[in-house]
């Protein structure tokens, strides 16, 4: 089920001054080299973590709402990908001809603090089903620590700064102090 980044961040969780101080650099002359380090770090760190750092818009395609262990509770709750969830935006369902049905996001519990962040049926209600097979249902939603920052936990930042170095030195692979820093937010996954 494809998952497509649709807002990406507005802000890098490290600015780049903070890298140029990291870096001991004074001068403007690599600027758009260190800009592109930090994004290419936060990126990695949002892989090797599974999650979304600062706040960014996300859309999940999907052909059904069961099939791949994300439905819990008895068929009542979904667990949304790329927590931590901070809103639920849109769920839209498309009927055989490709015609969208818009499901208002208040008709469902919206689970911010559980993790992954999931949504639930209220009471006597069903999943909207799609009329078509392929591509269906389509749930829009914002995951990140937040809009700045200093929202997101201080040992990913450090992270992508250590990432930042690296890459500033010509490495490619995790530097092992980056990796302690983010093994306690990867995903577990059986």
């Amino acid at each position: 089920m494809p998952l497509t980044l649709h807002t990406p961040p507005a802000a890098e969780p490290v600015t780049l001054a903070e890298a140029k101080l990291r870096l001991r650099i004074g001068n403007d002359v690599h600027d758009d080299a260190i800009n592109q380090w930090i994004a290419a770090a936060r990126e990695r760190v949002e892989r090797e973590t599974g999650q979304a750092l600062l706040a960014q818009t996300w859309v999940e395609r999907r052909d059904r709402w069961d099939g791949d262990g994300r439905l819990a509770a008895f068929g009542t709750q979904f667990r949304l990908p790329r927590p931590p969830l901070i809103a639920l935006e849109a769920v839209t369902t498309y009927d055989a001809d490709g015609t969208p049905s818009d499901h208002d996001p208040a008709a469902f519990f919206v689970d911010t603090m559980a993790d992954p962040g999931r949504i639930a049926l209220k009471p006597d209600t069903v999943w909207p089903e799609p009329g078509r097979a392929v591509g269906g249902i389509e749930i829009r939603f914002r995951a990140g620590y937040g809009d700045q920052p200093a929202d997101v936990p201080a040992p990913l930042r450090e992270a992508i700064l250590q990432l930042v170095k690296a890459m500033s030195e010509g490495g490619e692979a995790l530097p092992p102090v980056a990796d302690s820093l983010i093994a306690p937010y990867r995903r577990v996954t059986l």
